[in-house]
């Protein structure tokens, strides 16, 4: 199952693991990639998750 992306509250470097490379990512960029987000480790530099909605029942939805 693919990782759900998450969208950064700020502005963090991290490293490109394919190419070594320095990048800067900006607020409101979506991580989907698993590799890039397991080194933005700062709690902080990441958007609050809304709220999960309960899943409704098909009696609750008739």
């Amino acid at each position: 199952m693919p990782a759900a992306a998450r969208t950064l509250a700020t502005a963090v470097f991290i490293t490109d693991p394919k190419t070594h490379e320095t990048l800067l990512l900006q607020p409101g960029t979506e991580v989907t990639d698993a590799a890039l987000a397991d080194q933005i480790t700062h709690p902080e530099a990441w958007a609050p998750e809304p709220p999960r909605q309960p899943r409704r029942t098909k009696a609750e939805a008739s």
